[in-house]
């Protein structure tokens, strides 16, 4: 390991620091979508069919137990029940807000990540190429082994900055996917909620 290290040049060691903050990147998004996974396929419904049989407190109840982030945007929003439409609205919108920054949170890293090591692996291979035509150069004969050792290098920074730059673009667009659907179920929990009480007002 030590001695393919070697081979790739000083490029190589910035790659391997963003392969090991793109990897616990999305170890750490990955444990937080777990946790945050909603269980309920329609947990709007599922509320609204308790509040229709005045089953207040197990609302309540259920709600403060799930982590969910429409389980916490339904849960701003029924704390304020009382209150008007305008409130209750604007309490859901700001959990929906909080609940957003909290998902996408270091996901615009992996992209960087990406394009980073991508670029440092072309410079790699720039500069490994440049090596390998100064040691024919200096040594004045067209010699293969003498090109080898900057090709070498070049082969060796770009297949590392592939290796980094393909993960953390894929699983950039998977987080981004399921910030989306995350976005939407809050969105659709809230409209669901909103609509019950603005029944239940008038």
């Amino acid at each position: 390991m030590i001695s393919f290290l070697l081979k790739g040049g000083v490029v190589l060691l910035p790659i391997l620091i963003l392969s090991i903050a793109a990897l616990a990147i999305i170890i750490e998004r990955s444990i937080k979508y777990t946790t945050m996974r909603e269980n309920a396929p329609d947990l709007g419904r599922h509320i609204i069919a308790h509040l229709k049989e005045r089953e207040i407190d197990e609302v309540e109840q259920e709600l403060e137990a799930r982590y969910s982030p429409e389980a916490l945007v339904l849960y701003a929003g029924f704390k304020v029940r009382n209150g008007t439409l305008e409130n209750i609205d604007r309490q859901m919108e700001s959990q929906a807000l909080r609940c957003t920054a909290e998902l996408e949170k270091n996901i615009p890293h992996l992209s960087s990540i990406a394009n980073l090591a991508t670029l440092l692996g072309l410079l790699g291979t720039v500069t490994g190429m440049i090596i390998s035509f100064m040691n024919m150069q200096t040594s004045g004969i067209s010699d293969p082994a003498v090109l080898a050792g900057g090709i070498s290098q070049a082969l060796i920074t770009t297949a590392a900055g592939l290796s980094v730059a393909i993960p953390s673009l894929l699983f950039y667009n998977l987080f981004n996917q399921a910030v989306n659907r995350a976005i939407s179920r809050m969105e659709i929990a809230a409209a669901e909620l909103t609509s019950f009480f603005s029944g239940e007002k008038h």
